[in-house]
């Protein structure tokens, strides 16, 4: 048993983890705890410390940013760069809750079961 919890525990740290431009960062995926930003956040913290200068973070951002973008946008989701976060050395991002609810109305749009069209207002 204490094989098979090593060997998840393992196989878990590195999924969590993301090398990107010759650092490697853990991936962490959350909602937002601020009730005037609802949504999920995501921020990639550099598991080492005082190795990325703040030139290096920014071009970084910017390229992390376009790839989170040209991902999500199948599922048009938008990324917002965090520059609010405690840690500095953290580079986040967020996506508003607003998207995420326009993704269940289109999932749920035509639908109705009654053969019907659905229009705005209607009940699903």
């Amino acid at each position: 048993m204490d094989k098979i919890e090593k060997y998840v525990r393992s196989f878990i740290n590195e999924a969590a983890k993301v090398k990107f431009a010759g650092h490697t960062f853990m991936l962490k995926i959350d909602t937002n705890e601020d009730p005037q930003k609802k949504g999920v956040k995501v921020q990639f913290l550099p598991t080492q410390f005082g190795s990325i200068t703040s030139t290096e973070q920014n071009d970084i951002a910017i390229e992390l940013e376009k790839r989170l973008e040209q991902g999500l946008a199948e599922y048009e989701l938008r990324v917002e760069r965090d520059r609010n976060l405690k840690d500095k050395t953290i580079i986040g991002f967020f996506i508003y809750i607003e998207y995420f609810d326009k993704i269940i109305r289109k999932a749920l749009s035509g639908q109705n079961p009654t053969g019907g069209t659905d229009t705005p207002g209607e009940e699903i």
